[in-house]
């Protein structure tokens, strides 16, 4: 038998603490509305794109700063760039974030800058099977350095592709950790389709800043990343041919 029990407040402390709630549940709705409107948005959006390609940052975003003010923001689209060609000739359909030194931020109306250009790039990422955000690192500790390669925490697929993704990694970058990172509160990860945010090394880091540095190492990344991809969606599309036993 279900039993209902009734709490009774005095007057103005039940009347303040109804208050109270009412602002709390407006300040939480208020963070998570444009989240939640591009979510209710977007689930029936088209897809456009085989592969969605994400350069960090851009435009007044630099990104990381190396010594001798080297920018993540041109690094990481040169890669961007040449994995375009790479997979478009592999017979992808290759959608960018971003081809040029801008952001994105034009695509959202509301928010602050940063907050639209995070929105414009989920938005994009939407659009596509598969998607990957590649980014250079920074910290204090410059002795800091490699690769990571991060996915959504609980999703199969997006482990998959990121231990995929890893392995064709590591042929070309040593690692700054050895095992795919979960993570839940990257935005990016959150949209529809598998998506991973590529950290290929740290600007802070007198190696790793002298490889991205040199055109040899950015495209060595690139056909690294590409296979991945490749290789991710070979594997996805064997999955899905395989007969239900």
């Amino acid at each position: 038998m279900s039993r209902w029990y009734i709490i009774i407040l005095p007057k103005k402390l039940g009347w303040s603490f109804l208050i109270l709630c009412c602002c709390l549940i407006l300040l939480a709705w208020n963070q998570a509305q444009p989240l939640v409107l591009f979510t209710l948005g977007l689930a029936s959006s088209d897809i456009i794109y085989d592969i969605m390609l994400d350069p960090g940052h851009g435009g007044i975003d630099p990104g990381a700063i190396g010594q001798g003010d080297l920018y993540e923001k041109y690094y990481v689209l040169d890669i961007v760039l040449q994995m375009e060609k790479i997979l478009t000739a592999k017979g992808l359909k290759v959608g960018l974030t971003r081809d040029h030194d801008r952001d994105v931020s034009h695509l959202v109306d509301e928010g602050t800058r940063h907050r639209r250009d995070l929105l414009g790039r989920f938005k994009l990422m939407n659009q596509a099977r598969v998607g990957i955000s590649i980014h250079a690192n920074a910290t204090k500790d410059p002795k800091e350095s490699g690769a990571i390669v991060f996915y959504q925490e609980g999703n199969y697929l997006d482990r998959i592709y990121a231990q995929i993704v890893l392995e064709e990694l590591e042929r070309v970058q040593v690692l700054n950790e050895r095992r795919v990172i979960p993570r839940t509160t990257l935005l990016l990860l959150k949209a529809k389709p598998p998506v991973l945010l590529v950290e290929v090394g740290f600007m802070s880091n007198p190696a790793d800043l002298a490889k991205l540095g040199d055109p040899q190492f950015r495209t060595s990344v690139a056909q690294a990343l590409s296979a991945g991809i490749l290789n991710f969606i070979s594997w996805r599309s064997g999955e899905q041919s395989e007969p239900n036993p």
